[in-house]
């Protein structure tokens, strides 16, 4: 299964012709003009950037801003109207990862086993505010561990996770004493 995974979010109209100011969800952000890019409801798109020498010319929360222009939209109305649309790419367009390594994405949807090999829940969100990842992980209510709320976020570090198997589609969970504040 094929996954799709936001690579850019349209963050303003950028002049009068119709282009947009992206922030761009990769550290090699000239690379995604040549994925196959489409929106939410999964139409595709095409774009090309249009700064000089395709530069980064800022960043928006971290992520590396570029102006670019988007087939169709050729006027400044057009391109004010996907201000906030996020744009996406298939995770078939990323390299393969090596061994204890992983893209974030690849994360979402796992079961998470404890120390027993016992399901007790499901990774349902990854975060990165900048520290390092954090899981969010949803506890089955059967299994829900004593003290913990059903929807809980743990630091992504070996000590927590100490597996991560992608091929049998589960990631261990060691629910350390005093894991929770």
């Amino acid at each position: 299964m094929n996954k799709k995974i936001p690579i850019a979010k349209v963050i303003s109209a950028f002049g009068i012709k119709g282009e947009v100011k992206l922030a761009v969800y990769s550290k090699e952000p000239q690379k995604i003009e040549k994925y196959q890019l489409f929106y939410a409801s999964g139409d595709l798109l095409k774009l090309k950037f249009s700064n000089k020498n395709k530069t980064v010319i800022g960043s928006a929360n971290g992520d590396p801003m570029m102006i670019a222009k988007i087939d169709g939209v050729d006027d400044r109305n057009k391109a004010e109207e996907l201000r906030g649309i996020e744009i996406f790419t298939e995770r078939d367009n990323f390299s393969k990862t090596k061994k204890n390594e992983f893209y974030y994405v690849d994360l979402v949807g796992l079961d998470v086993l404890n120390m027993n090999s016992q399901k007790i829940g499901k990774v349902i969100n990854v975060y990165d505010y900048g520290a390092g990842g954090v899981i969010e992980v949803e506890f089955l209510l059967e299994t829900l561990p004593k003290d913990y709320q059903r929807i809980e976020n743990f630091p992504f570090k070996n000590a927590i996770f100490p597996e991560v198997n992608l091929a049998e589609n589960f990631i261990m969970i060691d629910l350390l004493e005093g894991l929770l504040l």
